[in-house]
């Protein structure tokens, strides 16, 4: 028991530091998400990462400006949001959007996600 005191203090030191790292990155991931919920199709389309920008623009003749109000519904105040490391998921009050970090900041890569259960989400705007 004694030997798994150490490795026990280095997982609880890395949890803290991990929920730490989280909390701070919060505000940003809030902050463009909002964005990205209020903002115009050329607002929006500058906040979506590029797979899920090409991803959009891929699936048929419209540009992301003319696709994204078609597949990514406005979805109001932020209600929830859950970081992990570069990854995070917020949920809205009429949508939920899963973001990534990237060296220009937090990006969507997914919106219009509905939950299934214990199923994967199922969303209208997702890249590969």
């Amino acid at each position: 028991m004694i030997m798994n005191l150490p490795r026990t203090v280095a997982l609880c030191g890395a949890a803290v530091l991990l929920a730490g790292c989280s909390a701070m990155q919060r505000p940003d991931v809030e902050r463009a998400a909002a964005d990205f919920a209020t903002g115009d199709p050329a607002a929006r389309c500058a906040l979506l990462a590029p797979a899920a920008r090409a991803s959009l623009e891929h699936d048929g003749p419209q540009t992301c400006t003319d696709a994204v109000a078609d597949v990514a519904p406005s979805g109001g105040q932020v209600q929830q949001t859950e970081v992990w490391g570069d990854e995070a998921q917020v949920r809205l009050a009429d949508d939920t959007l899963f973001l990534t970090r990237t060296a220009d900041g937090w990006k969507v890569i997914a919106a219009g996600c509905t939950a299934n259960g214990d199923a994967p989400y199922t969303c209208s705007l997702e890249g590969p």
